[in-house]
């Protein structure tokens, strides 16, 4: 473990805390995890951070962590977000039943199967997600609104988004490198899919237009583009 300092790991049993003192500032506690890998980088390649404890860090600082720990360490990040709850689904109408006419057999008609697994495969969101809510889905997401700057959407699958993207986006978060991310406007504080991490220039001036536009991976690289 590593020493007593303005950051530490802690050890859970599936994996490692990122544990920072509330009251030192970014650019020490950069400057001490730094030390702690140089010194014990090795011990801790191949580990995988599932946490933070602490201090709350902006999306810019995260993504500057992870490029140290996972670029130049090998040590994979899952998250560095503390545990929040997610936005619960509204639950769906029970089906209503229709008597079937007396005396006179039902007619036969030839319905497709759907797997009842298959049916949470997509979830639904309504309503924009403002900052420091967020949503965490094993499959694929579907939000009717906008993702505000401190809102996030983590999702296994693909991200589709009827509004503008201006928070933080997380498609193929199991490591799906053909996800995509998909909406009206994509200006997100950081947008990742896979292990591929990209965070827009501050210099965008991009506006709210009427083509969608699309983030995919190719060539090893986030590329955005509009929708044919």
């Amino acid at each position: 473990m590593a020493r007593k300092g303005p950051a530490e790991f802690k050890g859970k049993l599936n994996g490692l805390y990122l544990n920072v003192d509330t009251n030192e500032s970014y650019t020490r506690i950069m400057s001490h995890l730094k030390k702690i890998l140089e010194e014990s980088g090795a011990f801790y390649k191949g580990s995988k951070i599932i946490g933070l404890t602490g201090q709350k860090f902006t999306y810019k600082q995260k993504a500057e962590i992870e490029e140290l720990l996972f670029n130049q360490y090998g040590i994979e990040v899952e998250s560095l977000e503390e545990e929040i709850g997610e936005i619960r689904k509204t639950p769906e109408p029970e089906p209503i039943q229709i008597p079937e006419p007396v005396n006179e057999p039902p007619p036969v008609v030839d319905k497709p199967v759907i797997e009842q697994s298959k049916l949470s495969d997509t979830k639904f969101v309504f309503g924009t997600l403002r900052s420091g809510k967020s949503v965490h889905y094993p499959g694929n997401v579907i939000l009717i609104g906008d993702i505000n700057p401190g809102a996030e959407i983590i999702a296994e699958g693909n991200i589709v988004v009827m509004g503008r993207i201006l928070g933080f986006v997380h498609a193929g978060s199991a490591g799906l490198e053909s996800a995509v991310i998909v909406a009206n406007l994509l200006k997100p504080t950081q947008i990742r899919i896979a292990k591929l991490i990209s965070v827009p220039p501050s210099d965008d001036h991009s506006e709210h237009t009427l083509s969608p536009e699309i983030a995919s991976v190719s060539k090893g690289i986030i590329k955005i583009e509009k929708c044919h």
